[in-house]
């Protein structure tokens, strides 16, 4: 059986997506589970399980055990060689080392290992990211940030408002130090491994505050002492090409690290404050593949409902939802979904999250007067057939983007309300007449992100009668639920992940009908 057939068999791809990989390695002449990848058929966590059981191998969860790998057993590996073919030593049995790798068939890297360790070589299976991030991790040494303060040289820096030319270059020399570089990039390892999406360093009266949020909390971890933090500011405005000697205004910025084989895209912005400049650091892994509509979690009358919707020709789709909802990965999928060589895809995006080869995408800029209104008036004259706007702030805006679908353009886009037919309200709200809203817009996704219970430590409990008569008074095979005791792996909150929950308005007849005669203040 070939191992695109072990994938459809497994469930994870049809025979649609099964072709049209098979037709692009024909040009390509990649591995099939690559193209997967790139084109967001598969993740690496899914493709992992199938893997080992197609070479008939073992499959190992990396991201449970690798925190508890022994150092002896690192040390019999270099680290050139682990990040080199991907692989991660996890044992040593008999004589026999183990170690966890994507390809189980790589005869150069087993014939290598074998050679610089002396061991004989067993091989298991594991995702591909967990790998480089169980590496980035043993390797690094996160226990060693601790040692990195400890090294830290003091560096006497001026709190006066005005900074000269020798504080500068004060500033400078104490950001190239080897212990504050050092710290810097353990700090972004540590905040990838525990899957934060940003990192918070602000100063207190007398101490320093640090803070990773994951899954949309915010969890406390050991500071650096306050004495260094002028040193790790200056050194995330050198990486983020900012001014080091301005205390007084906000600046942001971004920059990338490679943390193993994959980039993050880092965004910096530093604020100033009463006590010393706040720094938070948004983190996002540009080498993780891009979500495909079929993996969002939309329930399957929502998912039919919205890919009809994505595949007129013209009129506008709006997402709406809080910051942090996954509006923007919403609208990624939905443009992989719709892609094609013969349509013509522009993005306007403050700023540009995932950098795709399919659409032209564009970074608005403020600063130069090159703003939303702008750049949608600019990308009408580009012959666009799909339009996607970052986010509708203004009524030129709406008004633009709304004629635009009007005129034979499908056109994407974001706007910040509560539910989606608030979206409605808020585009009348901006000054938009209703028959131009009822007549343009095709639906409205609202969406949020919820977190979901830790697999690791995950306990069942019987459900009360009188909260399951609440749930659901016809439901009678409900008759327990399940709760996170609260692990390591979870940061003992009993919460790992987040999945996406949704509502879909159809801008049928009747509720365009409905919108367009009524006063918006009554909704």
């Amino acid at each position: 059986m070939k191992i695109g057939e072990a994938f459809k068999n497994a469930g994870l791809i049809g025979h649609d997506a099964l072709e049209i990989a098979l037709k692009e390695q024909e040009t390509t002449h990649e591995r099939l589970g690559d193209i997967m990848l790139r084109n967001g058929v598969l993740t690496a966590d899914q493709m992992a399980p199938v893997l080992a059981q197609y070479f008939d191998t073992q499959y190992v969860k990396l991201e449970d055990i690798y925190r508890d790998i022994k150092a002896e057993v690192i040390d019999a590996v270099p680290v050139e060689l682990a990040r080199r073919f991907n692989i991660i030593p996890l044992e040593i049995q008999d004589q026999h080392l183990v170690v966890a790798t994507t390809d189980p068939l790589d005869l150069l890297a087993i014939d290598t290992l074998r050679v610089k360790t002396g061991y004989k070589i067993r091989c298991v299976v594991a995702s591909g990211n967990a790998i480089a991030s169980a590496i980035e991790f043993c390797y690094q040494g996160m226990a060693g940030m601790n040692q990195h303060v400890q090294d830290f040289v003091h560096l006497e820096v001026k709190e006066d408002e005005q900074v000269d030319e020798e504080d500068t270059e004060k500033l400078r020399s104490g950001a190239n130090d080897q212990p504050v570089v050092h710290y810097v990039r353990s700090l972004i390892i540590q905040a990838v491994n525990n899957h934060a999406s940003d990192i918070h360093l602000q100063p207190k009266q007398r101490s320093a505050e640090l803070r990773f949020r994951v899954d949309g909390v915010l969890y406390n971890y050991d500071p650096p002492p306050k004495s260094m933090l002028p040193a790790i500011s200056t050194r995330i405005k050198i990486l983020s090409n900012l001014d080091i000697s301005e205390r007084r205004l906000p600046q942001d910025g971004r920059f990338r690290v490679t943390v193993g084989k994959s980039e993050v895209d880092v965004r910096t912005s530093v604020f100033p404050t009463i006590y010393g400049e706040s720094i938070v650091l948004r983190l996002l892994d540009m080498s993780q593949p891009l979500i495909g509509l079929e993996q969002m979690g939309l329930p399957t009358e929502h998912f039919k409902k919205y890919k009809t919707l994505i595949h007129h020709s013209y009129g506008m789709i709006l997402v709406t939802g809080p910051t942090g909802s996954g509006k923007t990965t919403t609208l990624y999928a939905s443009m992989n979904e719709i892609k094609s060589s013969e349509k013509n895809i522009i993005t306007l995006e403050d700023p540009v999250e995932y950098r795709l080869p399919f659409m032209q995408q564009t970074q608005v800029n403020a600063q130069i007067g090159f703003d939303f209104s702008k750049g949608l008036r600019s990308i009408l004259r580009q012959d666009p057939d799909i339009i996607m706007v970052g986010e509708i702030r203004d009524q030129e805006t709406a008004e633009i983007a709304i004629h635009a679908a009007l005129t034979g353009h499908l056109v994407f886009a974001t706007l910040h309300t509560n539910d989606a037919p608030g979206a409605v309200v808020r585009l009348i709200n901006m000054g938009v007449e209703p028959f131009l809203i009822s007549s343009a817009l095709l639906g409205v996704i609202g969406q949020r992100l919820v977190r979901t219970i830790c697999p690791h430590c995950r306990k069942q409990a019987e459900m009360d009668k009188k909260v399951l008569r609440r749930l659901s008074s016809n439901n009678n095979d409900l008759t327990h639920y399940y709760y996170g005791e609260g692990c390591p792996k979870c940061l003992n909150s009993g919460y790992r992940g987040r999945k996406g929950i949704y509502e879909l308005m159809v801008m049928d007849k009747r509720c365009a009908r409905s919108f367009s005669n009524s006063n918006p203040a009554i909704f």
